[in-house]
């Protein structure tokens, strides 16, 4: 289970997050909806550690991920994974898709997994030669969802899901 416990977080003057809480049990389906500005991106900064809350603590299964007094346990963190709204800002213009995830998983020795995971979410292994400026939008929307799953993550964050899906992706 993943505890979003009692937390606050402001951006200069403006208060996004009040004493929020949010508790997520395994397997379930969540969606955060609200007008722009509302925390949702903020309430994803903090599960993946981009951003620390300034009150209140985030936990996994009773251990706390990050908090106002602990800095983010990026081991633990590795559950949660993101894919961005805007998939081609997280890819490498200079390196090959399959470069790029390669550099993620190498560490975890877990290299043959790259095809696997590619196939699921609908690219062809041939597009992992492919430099990101020659792929679509929802190729890399795509890819950068298969980069999320290489960790098989308890919790996958997804900004704006199909935002850059291609209209034949979307219709499947």
């Amino acid at each position: 289970m993943i505890l979003f416990d009692d937390i606050s977080f402001s951006y200069k003057d403006k208060q996004v997050l009040s004493h929020s809480s949010l508790e997520i049990e395994d397997s379930a389906i969540v969606a955060l909806l609200g007008d722009s500005g509302a925390g949702k991106s903020t309430v994803a900064k903090i599960l993946t550690g981009i951003l620390r809350p300034q009150s209140g603590k985030v936990e996994i299964d009773g251990k706390v991920l990050v908090s106002q007094r602990q800095a983010y346990d990026r081991k633990l963190g590795l559950c949660i994974q993101m894919v961005h709204q805007h998939p081609h800002l997280a890819l490498d213009p200079k390196q090959r898709i399959y470069d790029g995830m390669l550099e993620i998983v190498r560490y975890h020795h877990m290299e043959n997994r790259i095809v696997e995971v590619a196939r699921s979410v609908g690219l062809e292994p041939s597009t992992l030669k492919h430099l990101p400026m020659q792929i679509s939008g929802g190729e890399a929307q795509r890819v950068s969802l298969a980069k999320a799953l290489m960790f098989s993550p308890r919790l996958l964050i997804l900004d704006e899901a199909t935002s850059m899906l291609d209209v034949s992706t979307q219709a499947n």
